[in-house]
């Protein structure tokens, strides 16, 4: 019985060891992959590989192929002949798809992530404003491409005006039929490193349109639970304001008897960065608030336009108005979003401004 206790226990021992040479010996571990149109039938997939060397930056190891478009989620396949190892996607934390690409619809190459059981659902998928390819051979420093990459969004979206998004989350809203999926495109920066500019919007698996970095703030407003965020803007008396927000949240609340009418109520707490003026009494502090509702719901409701025109519901109005009315078909959201009366009602806070009275 005491030498069968000891087989079980070094059994599971002798396959770790085993599984552990497999995957750091044996293979290359993918970290990124982009894809881009080389013409009209054929495209081309890129993928970098980290190459780790005793007391040295990070390097890393570009290998790019090319397939037909009718194959396209198989290019992973024509990847491997040029690889001197197998390559596995189970370290892939950042997936780059061209505006051409994006634009002819990515279903093909999302399907070839989920059904790899190795790959996470928290990988960064977006959009490249330039080639997946060009903006994979930028400038990264000692990180490499997927740390920095994916550090990049992740800070955006803890920090700043990205809203939440990853693999999991863009197939909910892709496969769901009651919201649409967004995801944030990169772009080559002057210094050769790259950066976030603005939120790709999808129709399906198709990008339709976009959201401009300067309305990223009032869309997290109205989409997700705001962290932090700053925005500047003018007072009445000419001086100017920098607020920074602390905290958000949005309800939205539905008239059930007229599913057309919505309320979205957004509470803002924050504080004052910067202030051009002299000394914030109450009557100033409460005129900031006021400006700074007036601002949020008038930028709000013009992206609300916008998501109308382009028949695109990244908010998931749908889903919300669904779960709330009992029989409300796709019929009716169809005939209903055209005439959606939404109503914005901001309500702002500002707990601190900085300055003794």
């Amino acid at each position: 019985m005491e030498k069968r206790k000891w087989l079980i226990v070094l059994i599971p021992l002798f396959l770790t060891g085993c599984l552990e040479k497999e995957i750091l010996d044996d293979v290359n571990i993918i970290t990124v992959v982009g894809y881009d149109m080389e013409s009209s039938d054929r495209m081309k997939g890129t993928v970098i590989i980290p190459v780790y060397t005793q007391d040295a930056p990070v390097e890393s190891e570009i290998i790019e192929d090319t397939s037909s478009t009718e194959v396209s989620k198989d290019i992973l396949t024509h990847l491997q002949r040029k690889s001197s190892d197998p390559l596995v996607l189970g370290k892939i934390s950042v997936v780059i798809y061209s505006e051409e690409v994006a634009k002819k619809g990515i279903t093909n190459l999302v399907d070839t992530l989920q059904r790899d059981a190795s790959v996470g659902s928290r990988v960064y998928l977006t959009v490249g404003r330039e080639n997946a390819n060009e903006i994979m051979k930028s400038e990264f420093g000692n990180r490499g491409a997927a740390p920095y990459i994916s550090n990049l969004i992740k800070h955006n979206i803890e920090n700043r005006d990205v809203p939440k998004t990853n693999l999991h989350i863009f197939l909910y809203d892709l496969y769901s039929n009651d919201s649409d999926p967004y995801l944030p495109i990169l772009k080559k920066n002057e210094a050769g490193s790259v950066e976030i500019d603005g939120l790709a919007l999808f129709k399906e698996d198709k990008m339709i349109g976009e959201i401009p970095n300067e309305k990223l703030f009032f869309f997290k407003l109205i989409a997700d639970k705001f962290t932090e965020g700053s925005y500047a803007l003018k007072l009445p008396d000419k001086n100017q304001v920098a607020i920074k927000t602390i905290s958000s949240d949005r309800k939205v609340k539905l008239d059930k008897a007229d599913p057309s009418k919505i309320t979205i109520d957004v509470k803002i707490n924050g504080f004052v960065q910067q202030y051009t003026g002299k000394m914030i009494t109450p009557k100033i502090k409460n005129q900031m608030e006021k400006a700074f509702e007036k601002v949020v719901a008038e930028e709000s409701l013009e992206l609300i336009e916008q998501f109308k025109e382009q028949n695109v519901d990244p908010l998931g109005l749908h889903d919300i108005i669904k779960s709330k009315v009992r029989g409300f078909t796709q019929k009716d959201w169809k005939e209903t979003y055209p005439e959606l009366s939404v109503k914005i009602k901001p309500s702002v806070t500002i707990t601190e401004t900085g300055v003794i009275e």
